[in-house]
């Protein structure tokens, strides 16, 4: 599996990616020490749609054998097309990683649905989630909750503000929770942006948790060999 992780602001805990299995790269090689540094993706962001825009159609991203901080991304197209780009990597203060997903439990939704949300909670530092069976008294809390139970999914913060959907509507899917088994785990939407972007790019969201932590993972599925995950990239959670 080859896995770019974006981290946006170190006064955010958490980070995004985008993991991405055969077919959708020809070759890929890498090795521990190729995974501590970073680039600055907003650099290259606008180059990458003009040059699509352009009749490119691939790209290779390297970083040179013998000097790790340096990295090329080779733009290619038909009739020759040939753009170079090369940069600099910079060192990376905290090392990011995806936790192990937890598959028997989940919550999915249409990404309109999952937009939704993102417009009413962003504002709010982390999501607090948790799955049951029955309806669940209040928690009191700094974070956003969300209560899942087999009939219905409902974010709230607080006593502030309360969105309910519910799969006899159609609105989502409750997958794993048996009675009285319950999952809970916290998630963030504080980059509105980048989940919009989630939203657009797949038909459905999905929230998982990870295995032994209180944190939630919510990704976005690619077509068969690929997703975008957003996930908590230190220990505060």
């Amino acid at each position: 599996m080859f896995c770019i992780m974006a981290d946006s602001d170190v006064s955010i805990h958490s980070a995004f990616g985008i993991e991405l299995l055969p077919p959708f790269f020809d070759t890929f090689y890498a090795d521990e020490v190729r995974q501590l540094f970073w680039f600055r993706l907003t650099h290259l962001f606008p180059l990458a749609v003009q040059l699509l825009e352009s009749g490119y159609t691939s790209f290779t991203f390297s970083i040179e054998r013998f000097r790790y901080n340096h990295a090329q991304f080779r733009f290619e197209g038909p009739n020759g097309l040939l753009r170079e780009v090369n940069f600099l990597l910079t060192p990376v203060v905290r090392p990011l990683s995806i936790g192990e997903i937890d598959l028997s439990a989940f919550v999915t939704m249409d990404s309109q649905e999952f937009s939704n949300i993102i417009s009413e909670y962003h504002m709010f530092d982390y999501v607090y989630v948790r799955y049951c069976m029955t309806i669940m008294h209040m928690i009191y809390s700094l974070a956003v909750q969300v209560i899942i139970t087999n009939r219905r999914v409902s974010f709230s913060y607080a006593i502030i503000q309360e969105t309910i959907i519910t799969p006899q509507d159609g609105q989502c899917i409750i997958g794993g929770i048996r009675p009285p088994n319950e999952v809970q785990f916290i998630i963030t939407m504080s980059q509105p942006d980048a989940f919009y972007h989630f939203a657009s790019q797949s038909k459905r969201i999905w929230l998982f948790k990870e295995v032994n932590s209180t944190k939630g993972i919510i990704t976005a599925p690619l077509g068969l060999h690929g997703r975008l995950v957003s996930f908590f990239c230190d220990s505060s959670a």
